[in-house]
């Protein structure tokens, strides 16, 4: 199933979204983005001028890892014109009673973890 399908994740639209960093730690996965929010998220905002999202940063994070599989990894990140580094977007995100499956420049997760959310900053 896709990642909108659950309650925590619905309000986001991952695919346009930018990950600023991925932190792995052991029990814990951590993905730093500039989140799109979609009309249907509680904090959506209109987009800023010149932008085609609302955009806001935060966490995905998913907690109590039990098995964590990073494949593919090496991409470089790119860098915005601020200079910030963008490794990509998450071009995909399934789930199934086995787990997680992300997938984007960064590479490609398989996880099976206890709890799924995301933050924002605020």
């Amino acid at each position: 199933m896709i990642y909108t399908s659950l309650p925590q994740l619905s309000g986001f639209l991952l695919e346009e979204s930018y990950v600023l960093d991925i932190e792995a730690r052991p029990s814990s996965v951590s993905f730093a983005l500039d989140l799109v929010l979609t009309p249907e998220h509680p904090h959506y905002a209109d987009p800023a001028p010149g932008e085609q999202h609302c955009f806001r940063r935060g966490h995905i994070e998913f907690l109590g890892v039990r098995r964590l599989l990073w494949t593919a990894q090496g991409a470089p990140p790119a860098r915005d014109a601020s200079g910030e580094v963008d490794y990509g977007n998450i071009d995909s995100f399934n789930f199934s009673d086995l787990g997680y499956e992300l997938e984007g420049s960064w590479g490609r997760m398989e996880l099976q973890v206890d709890e799924v959310r995301a933050v924002l900053e605020p």
